[in-house]
């Protein structure tokens, strides 16, 4: 992520956009889920962190379509978020945000931050050439850091612990955590987050406490 903010920061355009892709479309993956309507505030207050660092104006939410619990809980976290904490000259910081929320129609290309880019758009979502990459070229053709839900929510921590605490959670490649979701095929079902690195035969056996039935 810091290589994408670092380019889209570098580039002298005053329309700048920071998007979520939280277009969930992994068969039995529910972690976007989960954090959107578990931990609205992180993921959203991610997003005004690399505004800020890059000195994008809007942000763009794209949420699944089927969704509907996510969305209204997302939609009503902004609302909040309006009252202090969003419009211009924040604080008066000089930085000026604002958020906006994409009812997404299900195409799993849009997985692909270029074709989620082109829906955004209103196009046919499909994947564009690179370069330019998007943040350089990306929204409407203005400089555009796109990031998935987890990766964003990330942020607050970094921000408030630091980046060494991040780095020590994990392996030495792999920093942090993952959210884990574990579908009704195992015997104790349910959204894990588990350091970097773990073993499977940990998730698997331990968390989930193996399968429901053997394949």
């Amino acid at each position: 992520m810091a290589f994408k903010l670092e380019s889209c920061k570098n580039v002298n355009d005053p329309v700048k956009f920071i998007v979520c892709n939280a277009d969930e479309g992994d068969p039995g993956a529910y972690s976007d889920k989960y954090i959107m309507e578990q931990r609205p505030l992180s993921l959203l207050l991610g997003m005004m962190i690399a505004g800020f660092v890059v000195g994008a104006t809007r942000g763009v939410v794209y949420i699944r379509g089927e969704y509907p619990e996510s969305i209204k809980i997302i939609e009503e976290c902004i609302s909040h978020l309006k009252i202090n904490y969003l419009g211009e000259n924040i604080f008066n910081s000089g930085f000026n945000f604002e958020f906006k929320v994409i009812h997404a129609q299900g195409a799993y290309i849009c997985g692909e931050e270029t074709a989620l880019l082109s829906s955004i758009e209103g196009q046919r979502p499909e994947v564009r050439v690179r370069p330019p990459y998007p943040t350089q070229q990306g929204l409407f053709n203005k400089p555009t850091v796109v990031n998935n839900v987890e990766t964003l929510a990330n942020l607050p921590f970094i921000m408030q612990n630091g980046g060494k605490a991040y780095a020590a959670i994990g392996t030495q490649k792999s920093s942090g955590t993952k959210l884990v979701s574990l579908d009704s095929f195992f015997n104790r079902p349910g959204i894990y987050e588990v350091d970097k690195g773990t073993p499977l035969s940990v998730v698997i056996y331990e968390l989930g406490q193996g399968f429901t039935r053997s394949y």
